[in-house]
């Protein structure tokens, strides 16, 4: 009825997970990027303090930004969501570069792509100027890469950050069926350690 995507109610019961053992608290400083509507309202429901919406063209966010070049102040933001962003960006280790830098150390956000299973490596060309020739290469007319897991991953580690996936072994198969997903989500949840490790 909500009209939410099965990995947006996946996203819902994670937050409110985190929010049941005190993982994340109503006081953090939430900042969502790219917001799906429906998601969206339901975090704004869910009644954080501050509560952010941030995109690139999108219109009714509270900051339109550039994801590889944020305004806002190293380690000032407790929480984000950055979902199906990524693929969309010029130069994403950049991007990640800042992700990790506005997040508060010993954090937690979710950090999520279209994975695609089989493909070997990231297939990317982000000058790649022909609408046509993205849609071929890239399943989508604003995409300029593709991820396969293993590459993402690496990425996202090499950008400063811990990773963990969070499948139906760590949910249960029981909570998949009630939510309606698919067998094959994953939850990409990322963390910022308290000191970076080299």
């Amino acid at each position: 009825k909500c009209g939410a995507s099965d990995r947006e109610r996946l996203y819902a019961y994670w937050v409110s997970s985190l929010l049941c053992r005190g993982s994340l608290n109503r006081d953090a400083r939430v900042m969502h990027f790219a917001p799906e509507p429906g998601f969206s309202r339901w975090m704004r429901r869910i009644g954080f303090a501050d509560y952010q919406t941030a995109d690139f063209a999108m219109t009714g966010v509270d900051h339109q930004v550039d994801l590889i070049d944020l305004p806002f102040d190293s380690a000032s933001v407790d929480f984000f969501v950055c979902s199906h962003v990524l693929e969309h960006v010029s130069d994403d280790v950049r991007a990640l570069s800042e992700l990790y830098r506005i997040l508060k150390p010993g954090s937690i956000s979710l950090l999520m792509v279209p994975i695609i299973c089989g493909l070997d490596e990231i297939d990317e060309d982000p000058s790649e100027a022909l609408e046509a020739e993205r849609w071929r290469r890239f399943g989508q007319g604003d995409h300029v890469r593709l991820y396969n897991r293993q590459g993402f991953v690496s990425r996202v580690r090499d950008a400063g950050f811990k990773v963990e996936l969070l499948d139906i072994t760590y949910f249960g198969a029981a909570t998949f069926q009630s939510l309606g997903l698919k067998r094959e989500s994953i939850l990409y949840v990322v963390s910022k350690p308290e000191t970076r490790s080299k």
